[in-house]
This record gives structure tokens, sequence and C-alpha cells, in this order.
């Protein structure tokens, strides 16, 4: 998309990373902060929901951390009904 050619994720990325790992962090707990950040980053990267101004990274990228750390507990809880179930 055109949004994704004017903004470079190897910049905004690091720059925002350490209080986005603490936002992560605090809602899933320390063991998945690494593997939220790489689905973040690769998000990001990939464009799945454009982002059309630079200045909105911050926000955007706080949306998607929320919304993988959901994504993540929603998936370990299921793993844990399930393995409740055996």
């Amino acid at each position: 998309s055109a949004g994704a050619s004017t903004i470079d994720w190897g910049l905004i990325l690091p720059r925002h990373e350490r209080w986005l790992r603490t936002v992560v962090r605090s809602r899933v707990g320390e063991q998945a902060v690494d593997e939220i950040w790489q689905e973040v980053s690769l998000a990001a990267v990939a464009q799945r929901a454009p982002l059309a101004d630079p200045a909105k990274a911050g926000a955007w990228l706080y949306r998607l951390a929320v919304r993988q750390a959901l994504l993540y507990r929603r998936k370990r809880g299921r793993q844990t009904r399930l393995e409740g179930h055996y």
C-alpha cells in the first residue's frame, strides 16, 4: 500500500519497543513478551491493518500490541481448558 512505503518500521519499532513490551508484560506476564513482540513486529511490517500517518505509529502499535496480547491469552486459555479435559 502507499502508506507502507513511507513508513520505516526499522526505525519506528525500536523506538517504541521498550514501552510496548511493558504494556504486553502487564497483560500476559514475562514468559510471552518475546513471542508477542515478534507478532506485533511482523504485523506492523506486513501492514495487515494499514497505517497512513507515521505520526500515529505509537498509538497504532499500542492497539496492535494489546490485540496480540489478548489473542495470546485466549489461545493459552483454550490450551489450558483442553489439557484439563485429559
